[in-house]
């Protein structure tokens, strides 16, 4: 393209672009009329060029040039004022600013402030909830460390450190022993074994005038125990037989079947010794060798199977103390555990108060009842509070000394409440009334005495809602419930009093147990403890009995049985 021809081009496009810019204003002056603001502005222009060809009057225009100059007047305050406001305004601003980068920095250390109290109001809370936990640990152990045997179930043999046994007898001052004015109990006086020895008077005596005989005779005795050995040898000839060679000879008496046999005497107190005094074997056998001066032995194999013996020799005797046992009108049982190889069993015991029953079982409840006198017992039954013992029996009598010490650990543990307090009072006096009456309660004082029971209940119910019971002590409340829902099993004795009030008489008789169990420490088999239970069972209802104990065990182990003539060696 040569120089002319660019020339003419931009010519070209040059026009035409100043075609399009004044069509453009065109069309925007043409808007710009449409526009309502615009039309006014139009308008107010129209109207200034018309009063600048109006001619006012000169008073109208003297008017109107005062109002001017104090518009401007006016002007010049308001634009001052402006000023100062706007200085103001900007020294505002500034400080507006400086701030709001102070509340931005206040505002990250409030973050920051918030994140670390939600992390110590974690913590706190983790504490504090550490801290009812720790209470309430303390609190258990507090009131586990203060349950005694006068407050809880525990006997006084867990205790050995316990406090001394309060007496309610004052003392009188007096020394002890027989009284002025009353006569003395002295020591009974034995049949003599021998002929007495005369001791002649002193030839003081006997020279002297002033002294003279009064016909009297003073006797006083020496009482000891003489520990000797008797051994008796049977021996008898031998024969043989030409046929077959055997050897034969006559039938030795019952009980001589090895080359040494024991007596009656010597096993009767080598096994009392073992399962009624409670002597290791050990130390049984180390007694009887030392009385005896070294001249018996026993070994340690057959002090421990005389318990054998004796059990196998006294089936009968229990099987008849179990059958009266069933039919009694009036049956005490109770349970405790023994310990055989680290296992937990059971010893079941029921007695009439004249003959009693130690039973092994491996379990308590129904399992170990099943096979004791209780099962398809028909009259009344005095025990503990075990539930098992409701599914037999026609009547029910709980032990009201277990309540007794439960009220007194309430009364311990529950200061702010008053129902444990009287109830325990209430049922001494019930308790006293019963022994003090020689028959049955008129039934009105029962029913006045049960309205009693059962108001003090009521009082109980109330004081829970108002304090209710906290959970590591919940025995008190638990203790109420149960003294409402079983209130016929806890009253029963004042309408029977045949029945007593306590389950005592068991009690005592399982200790027995319990004092071998712990000298024993564990059994090694169950075979073990059920002997111990025959023994007791023997024993036990002999002492109920007012029997004595040695002449029981010595007739078991003096039994006879037939045999025959002849024996082959």
């Amino acid at each position: 393209m040569t120089l002319q021809q660019a020339h003419a081009l931009q010519r070209r496009e040059l026009m035409s672009l100043r075609a399009e810019n004044t069509r453009l204003k065109k069309q925007m002056a043409q808007k710009d009329s449409e526009r309502p603001e615009l039309k006014e502005l139009a308008a107010l222009r129209a109207e200034n060029e018309r009063l600048k060809t109006y001619s006012f009057p000169d008073s109208a225009k003297e008017a109107l040039e005062r109002n001017i100059r104090y518009l401007k007047q006016v002007i010049k305050t308001k634009d001052r004022r402006f000023e100062d406001a706007l200085s103001v305004w900007k020294n505002t601003e500034s400080k507006c600013s400086a701030l709001s980068f102070r509340i931005i920095d206040l505002e990250e250390k409030v973050r920051i402030l918030e994140s670390e109290n939600a992390i110590l109001k974690e913590r706190a809370e983790s504490a504090e909830a550490e801290v009812r936990v720790l209470n309430g640990t303390n609190k258990k152990l507090e009131i586990k460390a203060n349950k005694n045997f006068e407050n809880s179930s525990l006997p006084s043999s867990a205790l050995p450190f316990r406090k001394k046994i309060p007496n309610n007898r004052k003392p009188t001052g007096k020394k002890p022993g027989a009284q002025p004015r009353h006569k003395g109990s002295c020591r009974k006086k034995l049949i003599p074994t021998s002929d007495p020895v005369i001791i002649p008077p002193p030839e003081s005596f006997l020279n002297d005038p002033d002294i003279y005989p009064t016909g009297n005779k003073i006797s006083k005795q020496l009482v000891d125990l003489d520990i000797k050995v008797t051994v008796h040898e049977f021996v008898t000839d031998e024969f043989r037989r030409r046929s077959n060679g055997t050897r034969l000879h006559a039938a030795f008496p019952e009980g001589i079947k090895d080359d040494v046999n024991y007596g009656s005497n010597i096993k009767t107190f080598a096994f009392l010794l073992n399962n009624y005094y409670n002597v290791s074997i050990a130390k049984t056998q180390q007694c009887i060798s030392d009385i005896s001066k070294g001249i018996i032995s026993l070994s340690t194999g057959m002090i421990s199977n005389l318990s054998k013996e004796f059990s196998v020799k006294t089936e009968t005797e229990r099987k008849q103390i179990f059958s009266i046992l069933h039919h009694a009108d009036t049956l005490y049982s109770d349970a405790t555990v023994s310990n055989i190889c680290g296992s937990r069993k059971a010893v079941i015991l029921c007695t009439d108060k004249e003959s009693v029953l130690y039973q092994h079982a491996d379990h308590k409840g129904h399992e170990g009842l099943g096979n004791s006198p209780i099962k398809d017992f028909k009259n009344t039954i005095v025990h503990d509070h075990d539930k098992s013992y409701y599914s037999y029996g026609s009547k029910h009598q709980e032990c009201l000394a277990h309540v007794l010490r439960y009220l007194v650990g309430a009364i311990e543990n529950e200061p702010d409440l008053t129902w444990h307090k009287k109830m325990h009072s209430h049922l001494q006096r019930m308790i006293h009334l019963s022994k003090s009456s020689s028959g049955k309660l008129p039934k009105d004082k029962v029913t006045l005495l049960k309205e009693q029971y059962f108001s003090i209940l009521d009082i109980a119910e109330k004081e829970y809602l108002a304090h209710p019971p906290c959970k590591e002590f919940m025995d008190g409340f638990n203790l109420q419930k149960r003294l409402k829902e079983y209130a016929d099993a806890h009253l029963l004795f004042l309408e029977s009093p045949e029945v007593d009030h306590t389950n005592n008489i068991s009690e005592r008789c399982l200790r027995k147990f319990k004092r071998k169990q712990k000298q024993a420490v564990v059994f090694r088999s169950d075979s073990g403890s059920s002997y111990v239970c025959d023994a007791l069972t023997i024993i036990e209802t002999a002492r109920l009995q007012h029997q004595n104990v040695f002449n029981v065990v010595y007739n078991v182990f003096s039994k006879k049985h037939t045999t025959s003539d002849q024996k082959l060696c």
